[in-house]
């Protein structure tokens, strides 16, 4: 499926929960792939409270409920 039809989730507070959520999708075998947006794409530079240090998960729109429930269980409730 062609990625620019895929949903964009988030934003995620930074890319370590993406890529906390991204293991979780990688293990179901659900078809993703982690975006950042802000300052930290531009400066390389990783962190959770960074200003602009925004992360997304894409996924197509058949995942995108159960991409949900995986963020609200993981992120949603720290």
């Amino acid at each position: 499926m062609e990625k620019s039809k895929w949903v964009k989730i988030g934003p995620l507070p930074g890319i370590i929960y993406a890529e906390m959520i991204s293991e979780v999708l990688k293990n179901k075998g659900i078809p993703h792939t982690v975006t950042q947006d802000g300052v930290s794409t531009a400066y390389g530079i990783s962190g959770t409270n960074i200003a602009g240090n925004e992360a997304y998960i894409l996924t197509p729109p058949e995942f995108e409920k159960e991409v949900l429930a995986i963020k609200e269980m993981m992120i949603d409730h720290i």
